[in-house]
Protein backbone atom coordinates (compact mmCIF):
# COMPACT_ATOMS: atom_id res chain seq x y z
CA UNK A 1 0.00 0.00 0.00
CA UNK A 2 1.21 3.58 -0.61
CA UNK A 3 1.57 6.15 2.06
CA UNK A 4 -1.00 8.41 0.45
CA UNK A 5 -3.73 6.28 1.87
CA UNK A 6 -4.37 5.67 5.49
CA UNK A 7 -5.19 2.33 6.85
CA UNK A 8 -8.58 2.14 8.44
CA UNK A 9 -8.24 2.35 12.15
CA UNK A 10 -10.82 1.69 14.71
CA UNK A 11 -11.00 4.79 16.85
CA UNK A 12 -13.75 6.41 18.78
CA UNK A 13 -13.25 9.70 16.95
CA UNK A 14 -15.85 10.52 14.29
CA UNK A 15 -13.44 12.60 12.16
CA UNK A 16 -11.09 11.24 9.56
CA UNK A 17 -7.45 12.09 9.73
CA UNK A 18 -5.63 13.66 6.77
CA UNK A 19 -2.39 12.23 5.50
CA UNK A 20 0.56 13.71 7.31
CA UNK A 21 2.70 14.47 4.26
CA UNK A 22 1.01 17.68 3.04
CA UNK A 23 -2.41 16.45 2.03
CA UNK A 24 -3.20 18.01 -1.31
CA UNK A 25 -0.22 17.40 -3.46
CA UNK A 26 -0.98 17.05 -7.10
CA UNK A 27 -4.02 19.36 -6.95
CA UNK A 28 -3.93 22.79 -8.57
CA UNK A 29 -4.39 25.77 -6.37
CA UNK A 30 -7.63 27.62 -7.21
CA UNK A 31 -7.37 31.28 -8.10
CA UNK A 32 -10.06 33.83 -8.92
CA UNK A 33 -10.88 35.23 -12.33
CA UNK A 34 -9.16 38.54 -11.65
CA UNK A 35 -5.97 36.91 -10.42
CA UNK A 36 -5.73 34.79 -13.56
CA UNK A 37 -6.47 37.88 -15.70
CA UNK A 38 -3.76 39.80 -13.85
CA UNK A 39 -1.38 36.89 -14.34
CA UNK A 40 -2.21 36.89 -18.07
CA UNK A 41 -1.48 40.63 -18.31
CA UNK A 42 1.72 40.61 -16.26
CA UNK A 43 3.39 37.21 -16.51
CA UNK A 44 5.91 36.27 -13.88
CA UNK A 45 9.52 35.51 -14.75
CA UNK A 46 8.85 31.80 -14.91
CA UNK A 47 5.95 32.32 -17.28
CA UNK A 48 7.82 34.65 -19.65
CA UNK A 49 7.58 32.17 -22.49
CA UNK A 50 3.75 32.12 -22.49
CA UNK A 51 1.86 32.89 -25.64
CA UNK A 52 0.15 36.33 -25.84
CA UNK A 53 -2.94 34.84 -27.49
CA UNK A 54 -4.95 34.22 -24.31
CA UNK A 55 -4.44 37.84 -23.31
CA UNK A 56 -5.38 39.09 -26.79
CA UNK A 57 -8.40 36.81 -26.90
CA UNK A 58 -9.51 38.06 -23.47
CA UNK A 59 -9.24 41.69 -24.62
CA UNK A 60 -11.14 40.94 -27.85
CA UNK A 61 -13.93 39.19 -25.93
CA UNK A 62 -14.25 42.07 -23.44
CA UNK A 63 -14.29 44.66 -26.24
CA UNK A 64 -16.89 42.61 -28.10
CA UNK A 65 -19.08 42.34 -25.02
CA UNK A 66 -18.79 46.06 -24.34
CA UNK A 67 -19.69 46.92 -27.94
CA UNK A 68 -22.62 44.47 -27.91
CA UNK A 69 -23.91 46.02 -24.68
CA UNK A 70 -23.58 49.51 -26.13
CA UNK A 71 -25.33 48.49 -29.38
CA UNK A 72 -28.15 46.83 -27.43
CA UNK A 73 -28.61 49.91 -25.23
CA UNK A 74 -28.71 52.23 -28.26
CA UNK A 75 -31.20 49.96 -30.02
CA UNK A 76 -33.43 49.77 -26.94
CA UNK A 77 -33.31 53.53 -26.42
CA UNK A 78 -34.17 54.14 -30.08
CA UNK A 79 -37.19 51.85 -29.81
CA UNK A 80 -38.35 53.60 -26.63
CA UNK A 81 -37.90 57.04 -28.21
CA UNK A 82 -39.90 55.95 -31.26
CA UNK A 83 -42.69 54.66 -29.01
CA UNK A 84 -42.73 57.90 -27.02
CA UNK A 85 -42.90 59.95 -30.23
CA UNK A 86 -45.79 57.85 -31.56
CA UNK A 87 -47.72 58.21 -28.29
CA UNK A 88 -47.04 61.96 -28.28
CA UNK A 89 -48.46 62.29 -31.81
CA UNK A 90 -51.52 60.24 -30.85
CA UNK A 91 -52.16 62.44 -27.83
CA UNK A 92 -51.80 65.55 -29.97
CA UNK A 93 -54.31 64.17 -32.48
CA UNK A 94 -56.77 63.31 -29.71
CA UNK A 95 -56.37 66.78 -28.20
CA UNK A 96 -56.98 68.36 -31.60
CA UNK A 97 -60.18 66.34 -32.05
CA UNK A 98 -61.36 67.33 -28.57
CA UNK A 99 -60.62 70.99 -29.28
CA UNK A 100 -62.71 70.83 -32.45
CA UNK A 101 -65.56 69.15 -30.54
CA UNK A 102 -65.35 71.75 -27.76
CA UNK A 103 -65.39 74.54 -30.33
CA UNK A 104 -68.52 73.10 -31.91
CA UNK A 105 -70.22 72.80 -28.54
CA UNK A 106 -69.23 76.35 -27.68
CA UNK A 107 -70.80 77.72 -30.87
CA UNK A 108 -73.96 75.70 -30.20
CA UNK A 109 -74.22 77.07 -26.66
CA UNK A 110 -73.61 80.60 -27.90
CA UNK A 111 -76.34 80.18 -30.53
CA UNK A 112 -78.75 78.89 -27.88
CA UNK A 113 -77.91 81.80 -25.60
CA UNK A 114 -78.53 84.25 -28.40
CA UNK A 115 -81.90 82.59 -29.11
CA UNK A 116 -82.86 82.80 -25.43
CA UNK A 117 -81.79 86.45 -25.23
CA UNK A 118 -83.80 87.25 -28.38
CA UNK A 119 -86.82 85.49 -26.85
CA UNK A 120 -86.44 87.48 -23.64
CA UNK A 121 -86.12 90.78 -25.45
CA UNK A 122 -89.19 89.96 -27.58
CA UNK A 123 -91.12 89.06 -24.46
CA UNK A 124 -90.13 92.29 -22.76
CA UNK A 125 -91.21 94.30 -25.82
CA UNK A 126 -94.54 92.50 -25.86
CA UNK A 127 -94.98 93.25 -22.16
CA UNK A 128 -94.26 96.92 -22.67
CA UNK A 129 -96.65 97.18 -25.62
CA UNK A 130 -99.48 95.46 -23.80
CA UNK A 131 -98.71 96.90 -20.36
CA UNK A 132 -102.18 98.36 -19.71
CA UNK A 133 -104.20 95.41 -20.97
CA UNK A 134 -102.21 92.84 -19.04
CA UNK A 135 -102.39 94.88 -15.89
CA UNK A 136 -105.96 93.74 -15.23
CA UNK A 137 -105.53 89.96 -15.42
CA UNK A 138 -103.60 88.13 -12.70
CA UNK A 139 -103.49 84.78 -14.48
CA UNK A 140 -101.77 86.26 -17.50
CA UNK A 141 -99.27 88.07 -15.30
CA UNK A 142 -98.44 84.89 -13.42
CA UNK A 143 -98.09 82.88 -16.64
CA UNK A 144 -95.79 85.51 -18.14
CA UNK A 145 -93.78 85.74 -14.94
CA UNK A 146 -93.37 81.94 -14.89
CA UNK A 147 -92.25 81.98 -18.51
CA UNK A 148 -89.74 84.77 -17.77
CA UNK A 149 -88.43 82.85 -14.77
CA UNK A 150 -88.02 79.72 -16.88
CA UNK A 151 -86.17 81.63 -19.59
CA UNK A 152 -83.94 83.33 -17.00
CA UNK A 153 -83.15 79.95 -15.45
CA UNK A 154 -82.33 78.54 -18.87
CA UNK A 155 -80.13 81.56 -19.56
CA UNK A 156 -78.22 81.01 -16.28
CA UNK A 157 -77.74 77.32 -17.12
CA UNK A 158 -76.48 78.17 -20.59
CA UNK A 159 -74.06 80.75 -19.19
CA UNK A 160 -72.71 78.16 -16.75
CA UNK A 161 -72.28 75.65 -19.60
CA UNK A 162 -70.56 78.29 -21.70
CA UNK A 163 -68.18 79.10 -18.85
CA UNK A 164 -67.33 75.41 -18.42
CA UNK A 165 -66.66 75.02 -22.14
CA UNK A 166 -64.49 78.15 -22.21
CA UNK A 167 -62.51 76.89 -19.20
CA UNK A 168 -62.05 73.51 -20.86
CA UNK A 169 -60.95 75.17 -24.09
CA UNK A 170 -58.38 77.27 -22.19
CA UNK A 171 -57.09 74.19 -20.41
CA UNK A 172 -56.19 72.53 -23.70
Amino acid sequence: MSDKYLNAQSTTSSTLQLPANGGQEGKRKRTGAFRSLFRAMAPSQTEANRSPWPFILTIVVWVGLAYAGYAFAVHTLDKQQQYVNERFEQVQEENQKQMVALGEQLTQVQDEMKTVQDGLSNLEEDLQLTGETIGGTNKTKEALQDRIDQLNKQLVDLKASLKKLEDAARAW
